[in-house]
């Protein structure tokens, strides 16, 4: 698949959390192509996920940014 933005690497935890709650929650984003999850990443630390919206369970995740800190 072509994406728009490059991926951003996450590891297989985090990648597997905020995708599982981006599933979730994909009503909140089915008709956006480019979105933000906020969440904890597996730090404890609180981020806003930036992705592409491809369809249930085909996202691009291309950017964290920490909330606060």
């Amino acid at each position: 698949m072509n994406y728009f933005f490059e991926t951003l690497i996450l590891n297989n935890l985090e990648y597997a959390k905020i995708v599982s709650e981006i599933n979730t929650n994909y009503t909140k984003y089915k008709d956006i192509p480019f979105a933000i999850h906020a969440s904890y990443g597996t730090d404890n630390i609180a981020y806003l996920y930036y992705f592409e919206n491809h369809g249930y369970n085909n996202y691009n995740i291309y950017a964290k940014i920490e909330i606060g800190g």
